[in-house]
C-alpha cells in the first residue's frame, strides 16, 4: 500500500492524490466498483462460463479448445454436416468405446441454442429457465451484459470524443464559430431524441451494433460539449494561459498542455453517469424493437419478452430486471462517489 501511495504521489499532484484517496476511503465506491467489476469480468469472459462448446477436449491424444478456436466439422471426420455438435460427438465416441475426454463449461449452453424445453422454469439443467423459443436465460443473460457494457463503454468514448472536440473549439475560440455551434446543440437539444432514433433507425432499414449506435451518439454528445465550453471559457483566460502566450505558444500547444488537463477533471466525473445512459438507451430501444437484431442477447429484447409472459413465465422478468438494477446501481454509485471526491467545493 505504501509503495502505491508513493507511485501517485510522485506522478500526480497533491490534489490528484487526495481526490482519489477521498473516492476509496467512501464504502458506495468500493461497493459500486465491486458490483460493477463483477459484471465486467463475467461477462467480458461469457465463453468460458455458458458455452455449447467445451472448453477442452481431448480425442485421439490431441487436445482441442474449442470455446475459444472454431474447428471445421472435417477436423473431427463429420462428413454429413457442417456444423460441429460436440455432445453428440462425445456421445458417440463413448458409445463406440472410444475415451474422448471434453470440459464443459459450467452452463452448457450458448445465447443462440434452441432447445425442446420451451418456458421452462429455473431448474438445475437451466438455472435461470428458457425463453419462447427454448434459449438458455443464463447464457442469454450474461451475452446480453457484455453487449449492454460495450455498448455503454463505446457510447461513452463516442461522446466524450465529439464533446471534447467541439467543446474545446468552442470555448477556445469563442466568437462566430461557438455563436453557431450554439444554434446547432439548441437545435439537438429540443429534437425528441426516442422517437428520432427509431425514425432514423427505420428510415435506414438497419438494426446493426454500429448504426444504432452512430445515431444515439449523434444526438448525446451536446451535453458533453456544453458542460467543456463552460470549463475552457473558466480557464482560457488564466495567468497561465496568458503568460504561454506572452512566450509565444500557438494555440494547439496552449490547449492540450493547458487549457484540456485543467478542464477535464470535472468533466470525468461524468464517465459512469454517460456508461449508464447508453447502457439504458440500449435497454429501452431493445424493448420496444428498435434496437440490435435478432437473435442478438439483449437485456431489453429479455424484458420485453418478460413483460408478455409475466403471468406465465415470471423468470423472464425477474433476471434481466435485477441484473439490469445491479449494473445501473453499481455503475451510478462509483459516479456519486467521484462527484463527491472531485467537487472543488471541498
Amino acid at each position: 500500500m505504501k509503495a502505491l501511495r508513493a507511485f501517485f504521489q510522485n506522478r500526480f499532484s497533491p490534489l490528484t492524490v487526495r481526490r482519489w484517496a477521498s473516492f476509496f476511503r467512501q464504502k458506495r465506491a468500493l461497493f459500486g466498483l465491486a458490483g460493477f467489476l463483477f459484471v465486467f469480468f463475467f461477462s467480458m469472459t461469457a465463453e468460458l462460463w455458458s458455452n455449447s462448446k467445451p472448453l477442452l477436449l481431448k480425442r485421439d491424444g490431441v487436445w482441442y479448445v474449442p470455446a475459444v478456436r472454431n474447428y471445421t466439422a472435417a477436423t473431427f471426420g463429420i462428413t454429413d454436416s457442417f456444423v460441429v455438435d460436440y455432445r453428440e460427438l462425445v456421445k458417440a465416441e463413448g458409445e463406440s468405446g472410444k475415451v474422448t475426454f471434453a470440459l464443459f463449461p459450467l452452463n452448457p449452453w450458448d445465447p443462440f441454442e434452441q432447445t425442446s424445453d420451451v418456458m421452462t422454469g429455473p431448474s438445475k439443467q437451466h438455472w435461470l429457465g428458457t425463453d419462447s423459443l427454448g434459449r438458455d436465460v443464463a447464457a442469454r443473460l450474461i451475452y446480453g451484459l457484455r453487449v449492454s457494457l460495450s455498448y455503454g463503454v463505446l457510447f461513452w468514448l463516442a461522446c466524450f470524443f465529439i464533446g471534447i472536440i467541439v467543446g474545446c473549439v468552442q470555448g477556445y475560440f469563442a466568437g462566430t464559430l461557438d455563436f453557431f455551434t450554439e444554434r446547432v446543440k439548441e437545435l439537438i437539444e429540443i429534437l425528441p431524441f426516442l422517437s428520432v432514433v427509431i425514425l432514423i433507425n427505420g428510415l435506414m432499414k438497419s438494426d446493426s451494433f454500429w448504426v444504432t449506435l452512430m445515431v444515439v451518439v449523434l444526438l448525446s454528445w451536446v451535453g458533453i460539449a456544453s458542460q467543456l465550453r463552460a470549463q475552457v471559457l473558466s480557464i482560457r483566460n488564466r495567468e497561465f494561459c496568458e503568460a504561454a502566450r506572452a512566450a509565444g505558444a500557438r494555440n494547439g500547444r496552449i490547449i492540450f498542455t493547458h487549457v484540456l488537463p485543467n478542464a477535464l477533471t470535472p468533466i470525468l466525473t461524468l464517465t459512469p453517469f454517460s456508461i449508464s445512459g447508453g447502457i439504458t438507451t440500449l435497454a429501452v430501444l431493445d424493448y420496444l424493437g428498435f434496437g440490435l437484431a435478432p437473435p442478438t442477447p439483449s437485456l431489453g429484447e429479455l424484458l420485453s419478452q418478460g413483460r408478455a409472459y409475466i403471468q406465465n413465465a415470471p423468470w423472464l422478468l425477474i433476471a434481466p430486471t435485477v441484473s439490469l438494477s445491479w449494473l445501473l446501481i453499481s455503475i451510478n454509485l462509483v459516479g456519486e462517489a467521484l462527484r463527491q471526491a472531485f467537487d472543488p467545493r471541498k
